[in-house]
């Protein structure tokens, strides 16, 4: 692994450490990177240099303004919020401005690509089981034909979703495991040059 991608495992996973004491690697042209000890939901176990199962192929849309990405983002989150309970809410208020544009990649010379990342609570109805939940989503993912692997190193469980587009969507349980789960959005990388120009990103999404 890069020093670029370590270092941008370490955003996420200092986003993730935040959200544990309060309560990735880029993609590649054969999809996204699987780390030791992941599993591909129905599969047997991989290490980080297995491919995505047969048939699977990222092709990345890079985004060509901020907005785009903000906007493909949101198109996923509804999607995903469609498909859970009535009433289910993200929620990013205990996040300072619900997202941020980390590095993609050391460079020695000019603005390093990033990418748009969003975190929230995921709120859900009375009565609904937060662990079954994650589980849910990841077989929510899986038959839009996207690459879902639980992965080592996250509270589990955990579900990594990979769009053919280059987005990924990331579900993980907390502790106690009542607790809202973490709900995550990366865009693919784009240039660090587009203008910051976008609107507001709400702070509570709702399916509708």
């Amino acid at each position: 692994m890069t020093r670029a991608a370590v270092m941008r495992s370490g955003i996420v996973a200092a986003l993730l450490m935040l959200v544990l004491a309060a309560g990735c690697g880029r993609h590649s042209p054969l999809g996204p990177p699987t780390p030791t000890g992941a599993t591909i939901l129905g599969g047997p176990d991989v290490t980080s240099a297995s491919p995505p199962p047969p048939g699977w192929t990222s092709r990345p849309v890079v985004p060509t303004s901020q907005q785009q990405a903000q906007d493909t983002i949101l198109g996923y989150l509804k999607k995903t919020l469609r498909a859970l309970p009535p009433g289910t809410a993200l929620d990013a208020t205990r996040y300072s401005g619900a997202t941020n544009t980390p590095p993609c990649k050391d460079v020695t010379t000019g603005v390093a690509p990033v990418s748009l990342s969003t975190m929230g609570e995921l709120n859900l109805p009375a009565g609904v089981d937060p662990v079954g939940i994650v589980a849910q989503l990841g077989d929510t993912w899986k038959s839009w034909g996207w690459y879902v692997i639980e992965r080592d190193g996250f509270r589990k469980p955990n579900r990594f979703g990979y769009a053919p587009d280059g987005y990924m969507l990331h579900i993980m349980a907390k502790d106690p495991v009542t607790d809202p789960p973490t709900l995550i959005a990366d865009s693919p990388c784009f240039s660090g040059d587009l203008p910051k120009d976008r609107s507001p990103f709400p702070m509570v999404l709702q399916a509708d």
